[in-house]
């Protein structure tokens, strides 16, 4: 997969041309949820998206001046958090009071710098990220987020914000010259790191409650306490135990009791699953069509748990292998089956009379399947 190979570059170009007959006649929101559930979603993609996830409203004279607000918010937001210490004045570098804007300053620089380390791997593959300027604007986005959020920063994080940053990116970088207005303003390149804000924002609003943890409070540095200092239970242990309990066990109870046979919990795989938006469970080409079919319910993401319950399912001939390390690395790794098929599944679960079941996906050698999945290194999130 090239982002600028010449049959991607031909396929954005004809998307784009499309658009610019049917923006105002086919984007509404229904028709996009439609072509998201199809995995037809048109481009540019990213406006798309924005629209599906309600930061900016279908195509109308509204939009322009709906993006100047998100715009100036962010520019407004990064001015409140950026104040330059040396500006107040009597107040000491050396103090620790809370209040101190030296202190809040050295914090911000911590936690910069703990973004810093996180994005500079993002996606080792893409030439994309290995940019300084890239990595840049990814700090600066999940930094001002962080700040201005009580969840803070968590590793993770940098993986939900790059497919959407690439998104944004690869629809300026290819769209053509004749755009219509509305096109112009959301493709303005003087805009990506607000946008990439905006979409940010908009994505955190489902997902931000799997991030939380527990009764943890950050400190001003953005960091959480180690794990050993949080006590109570956190959302995403609670959401993965309720789909387990309330949707796998009667869907599937010989998959669910083998599960627990193998000691392996829900939030041993779901964690990342559900935090990442399965962004390491399929290949990244086709992670775009996963998301879009995700966002088409909105920001809150009310379907999410029938994506994990689908790729269970789709997974099930592994997962009832015997030996538990092979059950393991196929639900840390489950990137053979494919988009189509999962999304075609989690239909069926939500609504079996309108949407048929889809077949049983079968994997073509269970055997080296699953010598492959043993062989990945399946790093999580901490």
């Amino acid at each position: 997969f090239s982002l600028f190979s010449f049959s991607f570059l031909r396929c954005v170009i004809h998307e784009f041309l499309r658009t610019l007959n049917k923006l105002s006649l086919s984007w509404g929101i229904e028709s996009l949820r439609y072509s998201a559930m199809q995995l037809n979603l048109p481009r540019p993609r990213s406006l798309a998206w924005a629209i599906l996830l309600q930061v900016i409203p279908p195509p109308s004279d509204d939009i322009i001046k709906c993006l100047k607000t998100h715009r100036n918010f962010y520019n407004d937001l990064k001015s409140k958090l950026s104040m330059d210490p040396r500006a107040v004045v009597g107040d000491d570098p050396l103090s620790q009071n809370d209040e101190s804007a030296w202190k809040q300053h050295f914090c911000d620089n911590e936690l910069q710098a703990l973004i810093l380390q996180d994005v500079v791997r993002t996606f080792p593959d893409e030439p994309y990220f290995r940019d300084s300027k890239v990595q840049n604007l990814m700090v600066s986005v999940l930094f001002f987020w962080a700040r201005s959020h009580t969840v803070g920063y968590r590793q993770g994080m940098h993986e939900v914000l790059a497919p959407l940053l690439l998104e944004l990116y690869i629809d300026r970088k290819h769209a053509p010259t004749a755009l219509c207005n509305t096109l112009k303003c959301f493709l303005d390149e003087a805009y990506l790191e607000h946008d990439s804000y905006m979409l940010f924002s908009a994505v955190m609003k489902g997902l931000e409650k799997f991030y939380t943890t527990g009764d943890a409070v950050p400190s001003p540095s953005g960091r959480l306490p180690p794990s050993r200092h949080i006590h109570s239970p956190n959302e995403v242990v609670r959401y993965l135990e309720r789909i387990r309990e309330e949707h796998l066990v009667s869907l599937d109870l010989e998959l669910a009791t083998h599960l627990d046979r193998c000691n392996i919990t829900m939030e041993l795989f779901g964690i990342r699953w559900v935090r990442l938006l399965f962004g390491r469970e399929f290949i990244r080409s086709d992670l775009p069509q996963l998301w879009s079919f995700i966002f088409a319910d909105g920001p809150l993401l009310p379907h999410l748990h029938y994506m994990v319950l689908a790729l269970l399912l789709a997974l099930r001939t592994l997962l009832l292998d015997p030996d538990p390390g092979c059950v393991l690395s196929a639900l840390m790794r489950p990137s053979a089956v494919p988009v189509t098929h999962v999304c075609a599944l989690a239909l069926h679960l939500r609504d079996p009379l309108l949407h048929p079941r889809p077949s049983p996906y079968h994997f073509h050698d269970t055997t080296n399947h699953n010598s492959w999945l043993l062989s990945c290194n399946a790093e999580t999130t901490r």
